[in-house]
């Protein structure tokens, strides 16, 4: 490479649309094409027959099939993929033709200019067979329409063309024979929708419609190939609920029904805009001021005129899409067969037109293709099969750049492109690279190598191996780090797949370069060297890997020892890449070996993706997809995992298996995790994107894909070394991070022991303790199951009751008996345990010593590990109702003490004598009240009696607890207290004193009633006819009195 004539010329010459190249370049540039397919007919979709496929024609074979000498008329419509070379081919004829054509051959070339009508219509008029035109009309019709227009101006002529014609069609848009596209509701209402403001504005966006129309109308804005049709697409008419929401703060009734019509109906959309675009082609013609047929009137006008001098015609058109607008009737024109007219006296015409294959199968219309007889096909893969072509294609560009336009030129047109007298550049830079022999000289190729080039041609998308890709994302950018950045050269790095690991192997072994240089070199030498560590002397100059030793130097890059072979005339090269090659032929191999070729793949596959991990510093592992480049990864991530957690002794580490196993089970987190990968997780160790960490990531992918989840693989025993290594190093980080966080210790087991604690108290199993200090430790040794007697507490204590035997509750009872659970064997999982006692009754007495309170502050809420952190939240939950359930409890139990307050001196029952001979008197209460035939005495219940005076004892407990409660302000020894239930123990003496306390006053009444009957006054002593009856009642009332008197306040 001349460096300083490249960094001036390379643009011009590389120019994706070669129709703005110069004349020389294009010919110095120029690689004969011979792979082209001719055939009289394409299929349906646009692709050539089978057999014609198996006769490639060569640009000579072509030129002289369709440019010879001919009387007839013809059409060629050259076709192919967009860059696959097709203008290339039509330039090459027109430059053919300059040279071979008769004096009598008038050649009009159409180039793509800026691929536009407008500038299709600038070509025309500049021509000297348009500008003599005795119709001058025409022609200032035509200079008219290539007068340029402003942007905005235009684009809103573009707008509201489509508004007017649309507005003066019926829903057939012309086609009057046909059925309607869009019904008149639907038209009227798209009118008014294309009338918002808003829709408008989303309309004429950048690379919306009326930009896309523009664009192919009146300017290119951009220097690459506009290959967009000036048309609709569904995306334009698609709205979603907020459009439609913002669309009705101001449209009008008839846009907002559309609207609704067009939300999520693809059907409707599809309508609307096929509709649409079938004024496309009338808007142009309106805004450029054309008729359908003034461009077909031209072509015949120019036939006629030729035909009075004698003369024949020949119209290249490269884009047929760079007369959109009035395409069809230029195609007409073109179709037109001289013979069929012979009153117009029109000379021969021959025609050559180009198109893509798609704009061919979508916009030409049915009775166009039925006239086109003549097909040249130009694949995208024009090189595959041609290793040659494409090593002169790059050679060829790569000379080029490195000369001036007047070396160009004056080979050209002093030495009439004679290929023997082809130029060739001094270069300054890139000696030793890959060279090229041509016509017995040599290019030299910086920065490429043959090598290099084989391989980025098959690194390429089959969609993009033609020639103007080639050129855009390889030559281009290649050369331009080249230039900028030789010293990190090549800072392009497309994965790959090496089939030699040797290589790779030695040289991310050699600890003396850093990440960076090892993965440049080994980039370096596998895709422009051979990919092996062969190294010999050639000219008396050192070759590694197929690659000088002074290239090496230019690069400033280290040489690594290699394998000494002898110099075999670069047949090792050709050796290696074939190789390389060779893994997609489809040879006859083993079923063993077939498989084993598959499972190397996927290794391949995922070290490709860990290499631009490393280095592309922006790059991301896609660790959680699921497809088929980054599942290898996915699993080395799980079976790095799972191999430190089945092999670290975790009890010999002092660490609890259920500790270790909360870190496991835990959804989001990780022992090991990779930096910059795509899905969120928290990890013990993040292996960084470096050298060292794609050995454990090969490891571990060989493990599953070679070995079968084994270490039963060739070379294993070097892998698993090394991973055992890598993991003896991470290990203290890993045991210190599954009890600590934020530099505490875990201590979730204190806080289940605590919780499973109170879940005890409200279930009644510590009814025995005074204060919480008094717990045993065996007590969480028991089964302990959820109580379901029936209670009298109050709903918030049996709210919280749920809560402790809640599936937390019975996470954290679980938790305390199995934590210090020792597994037998070496299996995490065991059928046979010992029990760590001695540990178990250390933890627990801790917890006891703390009187089962804990603040906040605390309480280990921010741990990170959920399932460690769960039981702190459990125990905060418990807590922060305890205080309320108390005092609900103690409200509760008080309002029981008061109503025996009222009627009895609490003070004096000692016994549970006193409570027995209370309810004895209540009995002879009421059975004199059945004696004495006082209503009252059906309230009489021998068993609520009995069973007062059966568990007196109990009743005098609960009342005396019941004190205790009041007076005691701990929360935790009130709920202890509590557990016991009181309000249970007291609620049947307390029914019988509040119903015999309301009976007393109800057999009062009755009594002085049934005297006042009588005309007597309790206090008088005459005769009476009841004296027997009144005896008796004043018994009855004296035996109340002296209840009263004993043991009733007031």
């Amino acid at each position: 490479m001349n460096i300083d004539i490249a960094r001036k010329r390379y643009m011009d010459v590389i120019r994706p649309d070669v129709m703005h190249n110069s004349k020389g370049d294009f010919l110095a540039t120029h690689v004969p094409m011979k792979k082209l397919y001719v055939t009289k007919h394409l299929t349906d979709h646009a692709e050539v027959p089978e057999q014609d496929k198996k006769y490639p024609k060569t640009e000579e074979e072509v030129y002289e099939q369709f440019m010879g000498k001919k009387e007839e008329d013809q059409f060629v419509l050259v076709i192919g993929d967009s860059g696959a070379g097709k203008s290339h081919l039509i330039r090459w004829i027109n430059s053919m033709l300059e040279i071979r054509k008769s004096e009598n051959e008038i050649v009009l070339p159409i180039r793509r200019a800026d691929n536009t009508l407008k500038g299709t219509i600038r070509q025309l008029i500049e021509l000297p067979e348009v500008k003599e035109l005795p119709n001058r009309e025409l022609y200032k019709k035509l200079a008219s329409a290539a007068t340029t227009v402003p942007e905005r101006e235009l684009k809103e002529t573009i707008y509201y063309q489509f508004i007017i014609q649309i507005t003066n069609d019926d829903g057939k848009a012309g086609d009057d024979e046909g059925e309607r596209k869009l019904s008149n509701v639907d038209r009227k209402h798209l009118i008014a929708l294309l009338q918002n403001s808003l829709f408008k504005t989303r309309l004429m966006e950048d690379d919306g419609p009326v930009d896309r129309i523009y664009g192919k109308f009146a300017e290119n804005k951009t220097n690459d190939v506009n290959d967009k049709a000036p048309e609709f697409v569904r995306e334009d008419f698609e709205i979603d609920s907020e459009f439609r929401n913002q669309l009705y703060s101001g449209a009008d009734n008839k846009a907002r029904k559309i609207a609704d019509k067009l939300l999520g109906k693809p059907e409707f959309v599809d309508s609307v805009k096929e509709y649409m675009n079938l004024f496309v082609d009338k808007v142009i013609q309106r805004c450029a001021g054309l008729e359908p047929g003034d461009l077909a009137n031209v072509i015949e006008e120019i036939r006629q005129e030729l035909f009075k001098q004698e003369k024949t015609l020949t119209i290249l058109i490269e884009d047929i899409t760079a007369a959109s607008g009035v395409d069809d009737s230029l195609l007409d024109a073109l179709l037109t067969d001289k013979i069929e007219y012979p009153d117009k006296n029109m000379c021969r015409l021959n025609a050559v037109v180009g198109s893509t294959d798609g704009y061919y199968r979508e916009k030409f219309r049915s009775n166009t293709k039925g006239r086109i007889h003549n097909f040249v096909y130009v694949p995208d893969d024009l090189f595959s099969g041609n290793q040659n072509g494409l090593i002169e294609f790059f050679a060829k560009y790569l000379n080029t750049i490195s000369l001036t336009a007047e070396d160009v030129w004056k080979w050209v047109e002093g030495g009439k492109a004679d290929l023997s007298a082809y130029p060739i550049h001094t270069d300054t830079i890139g000696k030793g690279w890959g060279e090229y022999n041509y016509g017995g000289k040599t290019i030299n190729m910086f920065p490429f190598t043959k090598s290099a080039i084989l391989f980025l041609y098959d690194k390429q998308d089959l969609t993009k191996r033609n020639p103007r890709a080639l050129m855009r994302e390889i030559i281009e950018p290649y050369i331009k780090d080249a230039m900028d950045h030789l010293e990190e050269f090549p800072l392009r790095r497309p994965s790959f797949q090496a089939s030699n690991t040797e290589l790779q192997n030695a040289i991310y072994n050699n600890g003396s370069l850093d990440d960076a240089t090892k993965i440049r070199l080994s980039f370096f030498m596998y895709i422009w060297g051979d990919g092996t560590l062969w190294s010999f002397e050639r000219n008396g100059e050192k070759y590694i890997a197929g690659i000088p030793l002074s290239v090496y130097q230019q690069l400033g890059l280290p040489v690594i020892d290699g394998v000494q072979v002898a110099d075999d005339g670069g047949q090792t090269e050709k050796d290696a890449h074939t190789e390389r090659q060779s893994s997609g032929q489809n040879e006859a191999v083993p079923p063993a070996q077939e498989l084993n070729e598959k499972e190397n793949e996927q290794v391949l596959i995922a070290l490709a993706e860990v290499d631009r991990w490393i280095e592309q510093k922006d790059y991301k592992l896609s660790i959680g997809a699921v497809t088929k480049n980054v599942r290898a990864l996915n699993d080395a991530r799980r079976n790095i995992n799972n191999y430190l957690f089945n092999t670290i002794d975790w009890l010999s580490e002092g660490i609890s298996i259920d500790a270790m196993l909360k870190i496991r089970d835990t959804g989001n987190k990780y022992l090991v995790a990779f930096e910059r990968q795509t899905m969120k997780s928290d990890a013990v160790i993040t292996l960084p994107a470096s050298i060292e960490s794609r050995k454990i990531i090969e490891a571990f992918v060989r493990w599953s894909e070679v070995g079968k989840k084994s270490w039963n693989f060739k070379g294993s025993t070097d892998y698993l070394y090394r991973v055992q290594r890598w993991s003896d190093r991470i290990k203290p980080s890993i045991i210190n991070a599954i009890m600590h966080y934020n530099d505490k210790e875990s201590e979730y087991f204190t806080y289940a022991a605590a919780a499973e604690y109170y879940r005890l108290i409200l279930n009644g199993y510590c009814k025995n303790y005074q204060t919480p200090q008094n717990f045993t430790t065996e007590m969480l040794l028991g089964r302990n199951p959820a109580s379901t007697d029936s209670n009298a507490h109050t709903k918030r204590w049996n709210d919280l009751l749920k809560i402790v035997n809640g599936s937390d509750g019975m996470e954290a009872h679980n938790c305390v008996l199995q934590y210090y659970n020792l597994p037998q064997g070496t299996a995490i999982t065991s059928t046979n345990y010992e029990f760590d006692y001695v540990s178990f009754h250390k933890a627990v007495r801790k917890v006891i010593r703390t009187g089962l309170h804990f603040t906040d502050g605390e309480l280990q809420l921010d741990d990170p590990v959920r399932k460690r952190r769960m039981y702190s939240e459990h125990l905060h939950k418990i807590l922060e109702r305890i205080d309320t359930v108390v005092n609900d409890e103690k409200a509760a139990l008080s309002s029981q003490v008061q109503i025996i307050a009222e009627l009895i001196d609490i003070d004096e029952l000692e016994e549970s004598g006193d409570i027995e001979d209370i309810v004895k008197r209540i009995g002879q209460f009421y059975s004199q009240a059945q004696t004495s035939h006082v209503r009252i005495a059906v309230h009489y219940d021998t068993g609520k009696i009995n069973a007062c005076k059966r568990n007196a004892s109990r009743i005098l407990s609960a009342i005396k607890n019941a004190q205790e409660i009041m007076d005691t302000e701990d929360s935790v020894e009130a709920l202890i207290r509590l557990s016991r239930d009181p309000v249970q123990g007291l609620r049947p003496f307390v029914e019988l004193l509040d119903l015999v306390s309301a009976d007393v006053e109800k057999a009062d009444s009755e009594v002085e009633q049934r005297v006042a009957s009588k005309g007597l006054d309790l206090g008088k002593t005459a005769e009476n006819p009841f004296t027997a009856e009144e005896e008796r009642l004043a018994m009855c009332h004296a035996m109340i009195e002296e209840v009263k008197k004993d043991h009733v306040n007031g």
